[in-house]
Parts: C-alpha cells; sequence; structure tokens
C-alpha cells in the first residue's frame, strides 16, 4: 500500500489533461532499491487520523507509540531508473585514501583567504606539543557524512532540478552526479551566514546582508515582511542574481535545505573543555584527549518559507496552492505522478518541488486551509499535548507546528549520529558516551515545546536502534544544556548529583547489549570536557552546531568568539581546519559514510550493496 497510485487532485482547476508518459521517479516496489517498511503508520498514510487525547507518557523505556507524531518505521522515497542510474554512478567510485601529511595540511591552512582569530587550535601549534601519529590519524580519519535517506534525496534533488530548475541551474546539473553535488555543498558554502538578514562573509573576502544599502523605511517594510526578498542569496541560481551571489560560487537556498542535511565527523585534539566562552585558550588538564567530533544541523525557522520552515510549519500565508500545496498524494508516488499530471510553469515546479520533501518525510502537502477543515486546532488543553499531539497550535495567529515532520527531521539526525559512535567506538574497542547538543534550539527554534520533542525524539530513536542491535558500542547517551519542561524531566527517574552537576537518567534496557542497555540522560556538561568516573576509558563522541551555509565556526571567522556553540567548537577542537574542505583537501565525497538500517558503510559499498 505503500506504493499505491492513487491521488485525489484538489484545488488545481488548471488542469485540463494528464500526460500519458510513464514517470521517472517510481518502479514497482518489488524493484525498490530500498525495501519498504511495512508499516501500519506507513500504509495509513490516506485515512485521516482521528484526535485523540493524550495522557503523559511517564515511562519511556516501554512505550513511545502514544505520541500521535511517532512513526518509527517510515517508508523510504520512491526509486526509479534515473535514481538507481546515479547511485550505480556512486557503486562504480573508488573510494581514495586521505594523506595524513601534517605539513600539507599547514600548508593548505596558512593559504585559506580568511585570517585565523586565533592560532591555538591550529595544526602548526599542535604538533609542538602533540604526537605528529596522532594528529595523522585526526586528518585522515575526517570524512562527509550522510543518513540513507538523504542519499536518496540527493538523486531526487538532481532529476528535480535538471527538469524544472532555472536555465542556471539546468546547465550547472545536467551532468552532476551524486559525489559532485557532495563536494559542491563541502566547498561552495559561505564561510559566515547568518542571521534573519543572511549577513555573509564569501571566501572572497566580501561581506553582506539584506539590508545593506537600504534607507530606513526599506529596512522597516523588509522587516515587516519578515525579510522575504527576490535579491540577495534568494536570487542565487535564478535569472535575477547578480555578483558576487552566483550560483557557480554559492549555494542556492534549495541546496542549503540539503546542505543542512550533510555532515562531518572526525577525531580531534581538545585544547579545552570546549565551554561556550573558552576563546581558545589553552586549558588541556579538564580537557579528554582522544574524542570524535561531528558538525551536525538542526532546522532553522529564521527564514519565513525557506529552509525547514517549509515543511515543519503549515501557515495560512504559505500554505496555499499557489506556493505548491495542496495535493492529496500518496507519498512515494508523488513526484512522479505530479510530473505527469501538471503542465511544465513556475506553479507546477513549486507542486514537484513541494512533494519532493513531502515524500521525503511521508507526509501530505496540505494546505493550511485543508488541514484546518481536517482537524480542529483550538489552544492545545495541557501543556503536555504540545509534546504528546501530532499538530502544534502556535501562538503567531494562523501557524501550526507539524510534530511529526519535526521528529523525522531529528530522526535523521540522531540516527546519522549515532550509528557513526557505534562505528568508531567498535574501531577504537571501546564504549562511546555520546554528547548530543541542542541543533536548532537556539536563535533558530520557533516554539519552546521544540526541546521537547526534540529530548523524546532522539531517545526514542536510541531506543528503536537499541532494539535492532545497531548501538552495541554506544553505552551513554547525553543532552548537554539542553533544558526540557519539567514533564520531560520526569520522564527520566533516576536522579543523581545536585545543582548545576544533576543528571537525571533513563536506562533502556537491551539483554543483547553488552551493558544490559544504554544510559540515556539530561546533564549540563562541557562538550569536550574529560570523562571520569565510571566514564574513564571511553570514547567521547560529540557533536557541535554547525550551519548549512558556512564553513567550520561560522561566525569565528568574523572574530566572535563567544557568540554561540559553532565558534565555540572552533576554539577548542580542530574542526576549523579539518572540517574545511579548502584545508582538508581529504575532505570529498569519495570518503563519504553513509549511515543505514545496517550499519555504516562508504558511499562506494553501501550503492554497491544496492545496486547488485
Amino acid at each position: 500500500m505503500c506504493r499505491s497510485f492513487l491521488v485525489i487532485h484538489r484545488n488545481f482547476t488548471k488542469v485540463k489533461h494528464i500526460l500519458s508518459r510513464r514517470s521517472i521517479f517510481t518502479v514497482a516496489a518489488s524493484t525498490n532499491l530500498f525495501d519498504p517498511v511495512a508499516d501500519y503508520y506507513c500504509c495509513q498514510t490516506n485515512k485521516k487520523r482521528q484526535k485523540t487525547t493524550h495522557q503523559p507518557i511517564m515511562d519511556l523505556s516501554k512505550n513511545f507509540q502514544s505520541f500521535a507524531w511517532c512513526k518509527p518505521d517510515w517508508c523510504f522515497p520512491s526509486m526509479s531508473k534515473e535514481t538507481n542510474e546515479l547511485l550505480r554512478q556512486c557503486a562504480d567510485l573508488p573510494e581514495e585514501q586521505a594523506s595524513g601529511d601534517v605539513d600539507e595540511l599547514i600548508a593548505r591552512s596558512k593559504a585559506f583567504p580568511i585570517p585565523f582569530p586565533i592560532e591555538t587550535v591550529r595544526l602548526e601549534k599542535l604538533k609542538e606539543r602533540r604526537s605528529i601519529e596522532k594528529l595523522k590519524k585526526n586528518i585522515v580519519s575526517t570524512y562527509p557524512l550522510i543518513h540513507e535517506r538523504v542519499l536518496l534525496l540527493m538523486t531526487h534533488f538532481l532529476i528535480y532540478k535538471r527538469e524544472f530548475g532555472s536555465s542556471i541551474e539546468k546547465e550547472l546539473y545536467k551532468d552532476m552526479g551524486v559525489p559532485q553535488l557532495i563536494d559542491r555543498i563541502l566547498t561552495k558554502r559561505a564561510v559566515t551566514f547568518m542571521g534573519q538578514a543572511d549577513k555573509y562573509l564569501l571566501l572572497t573576502g566580501e561581506e553582506g546582508n539584506l539590508l545593506e544599502g537600504l534607507t530606513p523605511g526599506e529596512k522597516q517594510q523588509m522587516r515587516g515582511r519578515n525579510f522575504r526578498s527576490t535579491e540577495g542569496w534568494e536570487a542565487v541560481g535564478t535569472v535575477n542574481q547578480r555578483p558576487p551571489l552566483l550560483l557557480e560560487n554559492c549555494l542556492s537556498y534549495d541546496e542549503m535545505k540539503l546542505s543542512a542535511l550533510v555532515y562531518v565527523s572526525g577525531h580531534t585534539e581538545c585544547i579545552n573543555d570546549g565551554e561556550r566562552k573558552n576563546s581558545g585558550v589553552v586549558k588541556e588538564e579538564n580537557a579528554e584527549t582522544d574524542a570524535v567530533i561531528i558538525g551536525t544541523i538542526g532546522p532553522r525557522f529564521q527564514r519565513h518559507f525557506r529552509m525547514d520552515y517549509e515543511d515543519i510549519l503549515i501557515t495560512e500565508e504559505q500554505n496555499v496552492p499557489e506556493h505548491g500545496y495542496g495535493e492529496e498524494v500518496t507519498p512515494t508516488t508523488c513526484l512522479n505522478v505530479l510530473k505527469n499530471t501538471y503542465v511544465r510553469n513556475n506553479t507546477s515546479a513549486k507542486h514537484m518541488w513541494r512533494q519532493m520533501w513531502s515524500e521525503f518525510y511521508q507526509v501530505h502537502s496540505y494546505t493550511y486551509e485543508e488541514l484546518t477543515s481536517y482537524i480542529t486546532l483550538g489552544s492545545n488543553k495541557t501543556p503536555e499535548s504540545k509534546y504528546t499531539e501530532r499538530y502544534v497550535k502556535l501562538n503567531k495567529p494562523g501557524h501550526v507546528f507539524d510534530n511529526e515532520v519535526y521528529y523525522k527531521r531529528i530522526s535523521v539526525l540522531a540516527e546519522t549520529v549515532l550509528i557513526e559512535a557505534d562505528a568508531r567506538a567498535r574501531q577504537e574497542g571501546k564504549m562511546a558516551y555520546v554528547n548530543v547538543i541542542g541543533c536548532g534550539l537556539g536563535v533558530w527554534k520557533i516554539s519552546k515545546h521544540q526541546i521537547d520533542v526534540y529530548v523524546l525524539s532522539v531517545t526514542e530513536r536510541v531506543k528503536h536502534l537499541l532494539r535492532k542491535d545497531l548501538l552495541q558500542h554506544v553505552s551513554d547517551v547525553n543532552f548537554a544544556w539542553i533544558q526540557p519542561s519539567d514533564s520531560i524531566i520526569a520522564m527520566f527517574p533516576n536522579s543523581s548529583g545536585e545543582g548545576p552537576n544533576a543528571a537525571h537518567k533513563l536506562f533502556l534496557e537491551n539483554k543483547r547489549h553488552p551493558k544490559g542497555g544504554i544510559n540515556v540522560q539530561i546533564q549540563k556538561r562541557e562538550p569536550s570536557a574529560k570523562l571520569t568516573g565510571e566514564h574513564d576509558g571511553k570514547l567521547l563522541v560529540m557533536t557541535y552546531p554547525w550551519d548549512g551555509n558556512a564553513h567550520p565556526g561560522n561566525e569565528f571567522w568574523l572574530g566572535s568568539l563567544k557568540s554561540s556553540g559553532d565558534p565555540a567548537a572552533a576554539c577548542s577542537t580542530q574542526v576549523s581546519e579539518l572540517h574545511n574542505a579548502h584545508i582538508h583537501a581529504g575532505l570529498r565525497a569519495t570518503r563519504t559514510r553513509v549511515a543505514a538500517a545496517s550499519g555504516l558503510h562508504s558511499l562506494h559499498e553501501h550503492c554497491n550493496l544496492r545496486t547488485t
């Protein structure tokens, strides 16, 4: 049923005929590269769900299914001849071995066009007091990291752009494969990119933002329309693009959305414990000597109608047919059905874009009108309903938050980190202590309840992967500096310590796990602080908040060292050099790792397994 071809057309009165040519996006389920999961929720996507009232679930070790948004086994996107061919190209790609040449990387670091604000984290300084062999290991161990769902999404993205992109995009993507797209994502990003006004610094040293050159009145108007514009980064890849923001040199906003699902992982030296205002001061006595750091990117709601705002929010202004919303299409086939249904114009391109993402998340692309006629959106009856129900009415009129899509967005991040942590720990012969920070829970978040759903989503993924024996080398998962509501903290019944050192713990049991299960806890620990006591000897695997259109550190490159977790990580670890594709020549698509249901594989191995 996941691949039903049923289509119900609504709100598209201009359709006069249906094209008869075969879809390029779907194939029969029997030939699907990725086996769809025969899950109840996946197969019920065309049925209206009845609104129910849930009581808070106090025992997370036993049940997540009472949460309306929890869909533990959602279907994979559909496949086609073209998507299979793009994956086959990856299977034929030989895996490159990274060079561990420290001096070469130091030379490339010196040649980087933007000056480093500090020197203490650079290889040239580290080699004076650290083992050369260890520094080589850190270099060689660093690679791009994606989820298997994201790999499929990339194939759909390329096919979409070849068919519905602008003339500039069609020229760029016509011969591009997934490896070239990954390399582009790593190398064409800005150095710094931040704020609602898209403040940026490019590799050329050029700077700007949407408010630059505007009169006070024009600035007020720009803020009044929530920075929506047809200029600046919004214009990249269109006929309206202007230097220096050109597609040949920069990522488009559509690419940024994809880039936010591409991570980088590697071993690192830590020169201090990574606290927010560490500023690169060397305090190694309190820092972990050996750690893995993963740059991850959370949902961004700063820009209306862009990034995750498109998928997770259902608003009266955004979710209308002219923006591509509204078709009730079985998610796994919607891309192809729409391709064969609508005349090729700007509106159909928008529909295709929305359906591509609806298929990725396995949800319908509702208009606000459809959704509000489908369910009753009163004020959420209790505080708990904001993290138990699927749809949450936000304080801003005409805005609804979809917890299911948010959960799936966080699930991709969580699964990737957890599977990567397990692989790293297995390689080291240790158990992993995974330190999870709040990705997208700072200035990017739009609702406080996200924190609760974030904690629940990651915890549910830990339990899910634990049950599938995919986390045999993970012993602990810690939510660092994440403060959920009291109701969520109550679900972590075992506490230790007091004050700022208090830890709220939940043990997820599994008899097949070497430790009998995994400890999940909420504790304010600094990212790279030394593991002591019962955790001594474990491998620290930490995440840091990156950006889909910035180099590691982001505002670090502007000399702002204390403003967020991104520059804090750049001041305490090696990410500013090793996670930078312009400095680290080995950070290339050919070395990408894919987190999958069967574990962690190289891009070559993963695609070879799926195409043979």
